[in-house]
Formats: structure tokens, sequence, C-alpha cells
């Protein structure tokens, strides 16, 4: 193996819990499971730890980068609403679809059904923004159109090729093929993708002015949502999709029970 290729995908992240979760996955994303997925307790716990405090120290920049032009009312709407469904809204209900939306398909392997499932359900949600979330919806878009393509191919391809032991050898590569293979030695690029998509959704938590200014400042504005989908990605290929939004839900909780208690 070339020094260029990448990992087996089932090998395990070295190193102790720390290594595993560690920020620098950011900087280098791969597809390696946890080492030992029974310290998931404790990986959880330091990717909240991480998160939490990351988010608040970008909290400060997001909040004058906001100046700009930007109103959140995101907080106003949803403490207008009973406590109850305050609760289902923050620590099950949006936790479950941006995961599913988000990061179901971040898998080692590729999986156009979930790729497909993933597309099409964030194609549903957000199809009704505006601005740059306009753009992650046609990207979503596009993945349910390029998933579609992948699995036709596949399966015509699979209906035309020649019976086991026929004179004209093994049959070419499929553009699945091709696909899957760059996905799985390309992490960085679904993976930067899915944080990217992640922040710009949460665009829709203000009301804004569009300019010059708010677009160029838009990337701080949603520098704790970025800084957390890095953690829920870490979570989601180290210990399974089910830990992404268990931590996810976990955050949440500790966040609106805060801002519910200062604002009422």
């Amino acid at each position: 193996m070339n020094s260029e290729e990448t990992p087996p995908a089932d090998a395990g992240a070295p190193g102790g819990v720390w290594s595993t979760v560690s920020p620098r996955f950011g900087a280098s994303p791969d597809w390696r499971a946890a080492a030992n997925r029974r310290h998931w307790p404790g990986g959880l716990a330091l990717l909240f730890v991480i998160g939490l405090g990351g988010s608040l120290a970008l909290l400060a920049v997001s909040l004058l980068a906001a100046r700009t032009g930007y109103v959140n009312t995101l907080e106003t709407e949803l403490l207008e609403r009973p406590l109850v469904e305050q609760l289902l809204l923050v620590t099950l209900i949006a936790p479950v679809i941006e995961e599913f939306v988000f990061r179901l398909p971040l898998a080692a392997r590729l999986r156009l059904g979930a790729l497909a499932a993933a597309g099409a359900f964030g194609l549903l949600n957000f199809a009704g923004g505006d601005g740059p979330v306009i753009v992650v919806a046609a990207v979503f878009g596009l993945m349910v159109l390029l998933s579609g393509a992948l699995w036709i191919q596949s399966l015509i391809a699979g209906v035309a090729r020649p019976d086991a032991g026929g004179e004209s050898g093994p049959a070419p590569p499929t553009w699945r093929d091709s696909v899957a293979r760059w996905w799985e030695a390309h992490p960085r690029w679904p993976v930067y993708c899915s944080m990217a998509a992640f922040g710009v959704v949460h665009l829709s938590n203000y009301d804004v002015s569009w300019t010059v200014a708010t677009v160029v400042v838009a990337p701080l504005v949603v520098g704790p949502q970025i800084w957390l989908g890095l953690m829920f990605t870490i979570a989601r290929v180290r210990y399974g999709w089910w830990a992404g939004l268990v931590l996810h839900a976990f955050h949440n909780f500790a966040v609106w029970s805060v801002t519910s208690a200062v604002g009422q």
C-alpha cells in the first residue's frame, strides 16, 4: 500500500479516548471507528465538553459578526411555544432531522440508499428557505439525482454483465464502483460538505438583509454550529449514527435549559 492510500475503513482509531475524539479529526478526517467502542460514554462526555466550550468561545465572535445585519428570530419563536413542545423540538425532533440529513451517509462504504434518503429529507425540510439555504437545498436535490443515476447505471450494468466464466473477462467497473472508491479514499470532502451545509442551514435562524457584509461574515455567525457539527461528526464516525444523535440531543438540552431559564 502506498503512502497516499487510506488505511482500511474498519481499522480502529488509534490511541485512547482523547486520540479517538480529538478535534484534529477536522484537519484530517478519516472513516475509522473507535478502537474500542465500549469507551463511548467517556468519548461522548469529552466531545460534549469540547463542543460546549468551543461553541461558547465562538459565540462572542458570532454575536459580534451578527451586528452587521442579523436578527436572531429562533429564540423568540421557540420561547413562545409551550414548555413541553419546546423540549420535544429541541431534544428530539431537531436532532433526529439534522442527524438523519447531515450525518446518516457519513460512513466508509458509500450507501446509495442512505445518500438518497438524506438528500430527499433535506430537500423536503429546506426547500422553503431563502438566501444560502436555497443552495443547500439544491445540493440535496443533486444528491437524490446522483444516487438515482448511480443506482440505475449499476442496475443496467448488472443485467448486461456476462455470466461468470464467459470469454469476455471481468466486467468494467460501474460509475457506482468508481464513486464508492473515491468516497472511501477521500473522507474529507463528504465530511467538510456536511459540516458546511450544517452551518449554512442555521442561517435560517436569523432574519437577514443580505449585503456584501452579511455574506462575508456568515461563516462567523454560524461558527458555533460548524464547530458543533464537527463534534457530532466525530461521534457519528467513531461510534455510530446513534452516538451523534445522543450527543446532539444532550447538547441541545443543555443550551435550551440555560436559555429558557434566562428567558423566563
